[in-house]
């Protein structure tokens, strides 16, 4: 299982919902890579549902925020 994700808020809707999805799961970005968001996944991390917390913060999540996929 990949230990980071990374997230890219593509407008200010996204970094809303980023916000937003910190303050629910508590998580907060490994560094600061530009408006690039990355999250350590470790330990009890990995139960975070990602897709799920961001689609109830909003439904339409994917058309403001990328994922950058693991190298």
């Amino acid at each position: 299982m990949a230990d980071t994700i990374t997230l890219l808020p593509k407008d200010d809707d996204g970094a809303r919902i980023l916000d937003e999805f910190e303050q629910q799961t508590e998580l907060s970005p490994a560094d600061d890579d530009g408006d690039a968001r990355v999250y350590e996944l470790e330990g009890d991390d990995h139960q975070v549902e990602i897709v799920q917390t961001l689609t109830d913060i909003d439904p339409e999540w994917t058309e403001h925020i990328a994922l950058e996929m693991p190298a």
